[in-house]
């Protein structure tokens, strides 16, 4: 699983999270960042995905679909860039507000077999675009890899293609 972006317009970043030290959010962590939210602290590193996040003009996800989702160690990461005042922050009334700088979105997923139509998965992504104010939303699916009979080499370069398009 990757995630990519640009951030101000030159800089590629690419993050493993294979590599990173991603641990779930838990109460105290909760409350931590409840706490520094209140003192307008939000330097601290444990915001290093979500300041990385915000400043990004155009990101790309790359993740497979398993077990009719992401991986968990996706979701992880989102609960990471999800802090009130850096990625986004509400309104007075209560509405997400853009603090990002990311304009589009793109998701790519594999699957082995075919994604149903209005699958949770774009629905997910649809509310993220939402809560942080982005735009464009792209989901590219490589689906039908692991169906016999089918070409997944032709099935992931057509995926590569659209890709590239943007």
């Amino acid at each position: 699983m990757q995630a990519h972006w640009n951030g101000e317009g030159t800089d590629l970043k690419i993050l493993e999270l294979l590599k990173e030290p991603l641990v779930p959010l838990d109460k105290e962590r909760l409350l931590q960042r409840d706490r520094d939210l209140a003192k307008g602290n939000l330097a601290s590193p444990s915001y290093r995905y979500a300041r990385e996040f915000a400043q990004a003009d155009e990101i790309l996800i790359g993740a497979p679909y398993w077990d009719c989702s992401f991986p968990a160690l996706l979701k992880i990461w989102l609960e990471q860039i999800c802090v009130n005042g850096i990625a986004f922050r509400y309104g007075q009334d209560g509405r997400p507000v853009k603090c990002c700088a990311c304009q589009k979105l793109i998701v790519v997923t594999t699957a082995g077999g075919y994604l149903p139509a209005n699958n949770s998965l774009e629905r997910y992504w649809e509310e993220m675009c939402g809560l942080f104010s982005i735009p464009k939303l792209r989901v590219i699916k490589a689906e039908g890899l692991d169906i016999q009979g089918n070409d997944s080499q032709a099935i992931l370069q057509r995926a590569i293609g659209e890709i590239r398009e943007r």
